[in-house]
């Protein structure tokens, strides 16, 4: 999976660093960073259900704190840091320095807010979206397997979504159309990419059946490829209707399909995949901070950049991610394996009256 994510954040670095070219190439990535989110946590809430009967919400939750928080703190605190000295975008001058923190520790940057926060979250959205989906969709799927609704749990939450999608859409091309950005970042817009993440993972005993022939997988790769790089092209992707309702979907379509190929390898994954498959490692951070630098090296902006500045971007974030992976995120990693250590050790010593009711 590694190499997905590589494969994803590597089409945000190219949207960002180059945006004229690849006008839809971050978002793109992003939805691939959607449906493998949804395939991957849907199957952790998965295994729980099947050990435990019931999602031991407390060690979701701190796995996701584990996992998320130490590089999401360094990264803030870096900007802060340097907002407060330098006011390199004028947001101290601004006064939001405050309000950008806010919405960036309470994943809010997906929705509206009554009040103004800097551009160097604006990638935050995404994140909001994941930790905003992940507080309900747990519940309800405990809820679905015990009722064994898995299918209507699927239909009724894509159906939602799409409902919701369609009416903030034409509710901005009537009302406000230079609202664009807002319905672009809203948690409906793209979050049937969760869904149908969610959705492979919960049938796909059948949806691997139907990839297992040899000439079907030969030919699905470079076809699901082909669609996403093509679609990396899109004009004004981030808002136009026709991605809404047309173009985003059918890269969903495109990444579950290059998540089902990735998931039911039988084989390891070629050495010229190597780098994507590091890039993957360190994606998390890399999408952090590829926005903030790219607007510290050019001066606020990220219209037009200079090849010097946009390919100094790319490589100081991978310098940074690289650092983030060995010193924050590894913070991060050494604490959710004591806190697992700890909660085992509770759990083993519990008393046996109880230990029958988990």
């Amino acid at each position: 999976m590694d190499v997905l994510r590589g494969a994803a954040v590597g089409a945000v670095l190219l949207g960002h660093s180059w945006p004229g070219v690849f006008q839809g190439a971050g978002i793109v990535g992003v939805i691939a960073f959607f449906v493998l989110s949804g395939y991957l946590i849907t199957g952790v809430l998965l295994r729980d259900i099947e050990r435990h009967r019931k999602v031991r919400y407390g060690r979701f939750y701190a796995h996701r704190a584990f996992r998320l928080l130490p590089a999401l703190i360094a990264f803030l605190g870096v900007y802060a840091v340097v907002e407060l000295t330098a006011d390199v975008l004028g947001d101290r001058s601004k006064g939001i320095i405050g309000y950008t923190l806010l919405a960036g520790f309470g994943y809010l940057k997906d929705l509206p807010l009554p009040f103004d926060v800097s551009m160097a979250i604006g990638p935050l959205w995404t994140l909001a979206v994941e930790e905003q989906f992940y507080l309900v969709w747990p519940a309800l799927l405990v809820v679905a397997l015990r009722r064994n609704r898995q299918a209507r749990l699927v239909g009724w939450s894509a159906a939602v979504v799409v409902f919701l999608m369609t009416a903030t859409v034409l509710g901005m091309l009537v009302l406000a159309p230079h609202l664009h950005s807002l319905v672009y970042a809203l948690p409906t817009t793209w979050g049937l990419g969760l869904i149908i993440g969610s959705a492979v993972r919960l049938y796909r005993v059948r949806v691997f059946r139907w990839f297992s022939g040899p000439r079907l997988r030969v030919a699905a790769l470079p076809a699901a490829v082909l669609v996403l790089a093509a679609e990396a092209f899109f004009p004004k992707a981030n808002e136009s209707p026709v991605f809404f309702f047309v173009g985003g979907p059918l890269a969903m379509a495109a990444a579950a399909v290059l998540v089902v190929l990735a998931a039911s390898r039988s084989r390891k994954m070629s050495t010229w995949t190597r780098p994507l498959q590091l890039l993957g490692t360190v994606s998390y951070a890399a999408y952090l901070w590829n926005y903030v630098v790219i607007l510290w090296l050019n001066g606020g902006s990220t219209a037009d950049l200079p090849p010097l500045v946009a390919v100094s971007a790319i490589l100081l974030t991978l310098l940074v991610a690289v650092i983030s992976w060995h010193t924050v995120e590894r913070l991060g990693r050494l604490g959710r394996d004591r806190f697992d250590a700890h909660y085992q050790a509770r759990a083993g010593f519990r008393p046996r009256s109880t230990a029958g009711g988990e």
